[in-house]
């Protein structure tokens, strides 16, 4: 019986970061997602009182979406200009992810950066906008002739309704991910 104590006690310590102490059954972590289930007015920041909302977080792998139920509270942190969160609103949160929930302590603004390439397609034409999440090979400007893999969503915009193997495409990513929030399209390089 010792021993568990011991263990647990060192367990205890070696949790704690920062002056933050977390259970093992707790993680800090950063996750970028869409978020449903909120009022159809959506939800004025800082909230009145505890919220909870779903957030489906897209699977950069491919695959299915992962979903955690979040929580907002009046001391999560937020942008000056967040406004309002909604529902299918693409977010970046910050918080203790625990049994059950995520406990939102920040949220982010998105940053979002643009690459150049050629888009790369087995199957020689794409539709837009993609019912479900979809993996797409991008072959960067100005980098080696291997493709990088990014994932197109139903939220996706763009003003094409459909794009070609090898046409030359402008995408935008949120940093630091490999999730497509636009993709244009021009002629074929």
């Amino acid at each position: 019986m010792e021993g568990k104590r011991r263990i647990a006690a060192v367990l205890a310590v070696a949790l704690s970061f920062g002056g933050a102490a977390f259970s093992a059954n707790e993680v800090e972590v950063e996750l970028v997602g869409f978020l449903s289930n909120l009022p159809e007015e959506g939800v004025r920041l800082p909230p009145a009182g505890v919220t909870t909302a779903r957030l489906e977080v897209p699977n950069e792998q491919g695959g299915s979406r992962i979903a955690f139920t979040v929580e907002f509270t009046p001391r999560t942190e937020f942008a000056r200009d967040a406004g309002r969160l909604r529902n299918d609103q693409l977010v970046v949160l910050e918080g203790v992810l625990g049994p059950g929930r995520l406990w939102v302590r920040r949220i982010h603004e998105i940053d979002i950066a643009e690459y150049g390439g050629r888009i790369g397609l087995r199957d020689g034409r794409l539709d837009l906008p993609v019912v479900a999440d979809r993996l797409v090979e991008i072959f960067l400007d100005g980098a080696s002739t291997l493709p990088v893999t990014f994932l197109l969503t139903p939220r996706t915009t763009s003003r094409q309704t459909n794009l070609r193997d090898g046409q030359a495409v402008t995408i935008a990513v949120v940093s630091g991910r490999r999730v497509i929030v636009a993709i244009e399209a021009s002629g074929a390089r």
